[in-house]
């Protein structure tokens, strides 16, 4: 493992836990242990590398997103009333979503304004469907308190 030599220990104790678990069961159907130890510690390897790869994505896609370019607020209307109550909102939206918690910001930034799915969300995040739910639904809740507070 070319990343770091603690991940290939990790590899390393994984694969022989697996292996601890699993060899019993399968040990009718494995003719040569040791390149049955290597094929398991290989997938363990690769494993290990595709989930440092997403960690990597995420990092990226949370820079992305705490940078994100609220272009999507700009939406303009005919009439130049529609215009200045637009951009009205568009600023006191963008500043309570400023204001969210890190958090709450990123799930709601990218359901909300960019209008991502909640399994992509997820994906993205490296946090369950559900999670990524209720953050939606606790930034919206806070959200909705900004607004009225500013309405009142």
């Amino acid at each position: 493992m070319n990343v770091s030599a603690e991940d290939a220990e990790d590899a390393f104790s994984d694969a022989t836990i697996r292996a601890y678990e699993k060899y019993a069961a399968h040990a009718s159907q494995i003719s040569n242990e040791r390149a049955w130890f290597a094929r398991l510690l290989h997938n363990i390897c690769i494993d290990k590398h595709r989930a440092n790869k997403r960690l990597r994505n995420l990092y990226d896609k949370v820079k992305e997103v705490n940078s994100v370019d609220m272009a999507a607020f700009d939406i303009r209307y005919q009439t130049p009333e529609g215009n200045l109550l637009n951009s009205e909102l568009s600023r006191r939206l963008r500043a309570a979503i400023e204001n969210l918690p890190d958090r709450l910001k990123a799930p709601v930034i990218l359901r909300l304004v960019q209008g991502e799915e909640y399994d992509d969300i997820a994906q993205a995040l490296g946090i369950t469907n559900d999670n990524v739910r209720k953050r939606v639904q606790q930034g919206r809740s806070l959200l909705r308190d900004s607004l009225k507070s500013l309405k009142e």
